[in-house]
This record gives structure tokens, sequence and C-alpha cells, in this order.
């Protein structure tokens, strides 16, 4: 009997469980302004973009967005966001102090996440590369990753993915690597990380 009773409870906080997840609201769609100033990002060169949109469009949920857009606007965003940290290191001068808002898990991303990098201008790098850059700058991968745009992808059981945004001047290192002794000069002058 108290076996019969056990499985009835279970079944109907099962029914309550699943008329609740029912009952929860969609999610919010965004709304046509919203929709407007991604269309505005996705279609206009970022040179042409207005600066004072820049931070309201930042500010917008890709998920929200119609499906046609979400890739698209997702991928201009992290264009923008990783061309304001290089621009934001490029004012920190030639000796870089470790950001201390910053960790690791702040760039390490799943595979999945790697088609909308590659559409935001990102590109592959080696692990051989990254140690050239890393022993040509003192930069240590945390520094590359949260002043620079170095992204890692990362899924268990796969070996991890490099990429920099193509305006990161270390891809310019990455380059290099191939034939070093070149004069390749960050943002006009020597940069180092100081530790």
């Amino acid at each position: 009997m108290n076996y019969n009773n056990a499985r009835m409870t279970t079944a109907w906080i099962f029914l309550l469980a699943m008329s609740a997840r029912a009952a929860a609201p969609a999610s919010v769609s965004a709304d046509s302004a919203t929709v407007k100033l991604a269309e505005y990002f996705v279609r206009t060169p970022v040179p042409d973009e207005n600066p004072h949109l820049v931070e309201p469009f930042l500010a917008v949920n890709a998920d929200t967005l119609p499906a046609r857009l979400r890739e698209k606007a997702l991928a201009r965003q992290l264009e923008l966001r990783s061309l304001l940290r290089l621009h934001d290191t490029k004012k920190k001068g030639n000796w870089l102090q470790p950001a201390s808002d910053c960790d690791m898990h702040s760039f390490i991303k799943h595979f999945h996440d790697m088609p909308a990098y590659q559409m935001a201008g990102y590109v592959p790098i080696t692990e051989d590369e990254e140690k050239y850059i890393m022993g040509k700058t003192h930069c240590t991968e945390l520094d590359m990753g949260c002043q620079f745009t170095l992204t890692i992808f990362y899924d268990k059981g796969r070996p991890r993915r490099l990429m920099l945004h193509m305006n990161d001047p270390l891809d310019a290192l990455a380059a290099e690597s191939h034939h070093p002794g070149g004069q390749t000069n960050f943002f006009g002058v020597g940069l180092t990380c100081a530790h």
C-alpha cells in the first residue's frame, strides 16, 4: 500500500513539474528597435558604424533576436569586443601589467562556439606559434587572453585549438614565427608583459 502511495505522489510531483514548465513564459523576443539596431550592425562595415550605438548593441542578448540575425549579430559583437580590447591594450603603453579582473574562464570556449568566432574574424594559430609569441613578448597565456584576443577552444577528449583575431598584433608575431628575426613592433613601439 505504501509503495503505491509513494508512486502516486511521485507521479503527481512529476505532473506538477511538467505543468509548471509548460506555464513558464516563453523566451523573450527582442523588440523592433533592438532588431533594427542588430540589422544595422550586421550590414554596416565596422569603420562606418556609429560609435554611439556600439554600447547599446553590445548589451543586446543575441538569443532574443530572430533566428536569421542571431549568429551574425553574435559574431559582430565578438568582433567589436575584440577590437575594443585591443584598443584598450594599446592605450596601456609598452609595459603591460597583468589584468586583475580577468581569469582563464573568460577566454576558454567550447568547440561549438568556434563558428561565431570565425565569422568575427578570428584565425587559428598553432601551439608552436603561441610559444614563439610568449617567448617574444614575455606574455603568459593569461595575458594573451585577457589583454589581447587569444581564445582557447576546448572540449574534454579533444585537443585544444587556439585562435586570435586577425587584427591582433599577436597574429603578426604568429606569422613571424615562421621566419624569425623580423622587426615586428606592436602599435609602433616594442611591447612586453611585466611579470
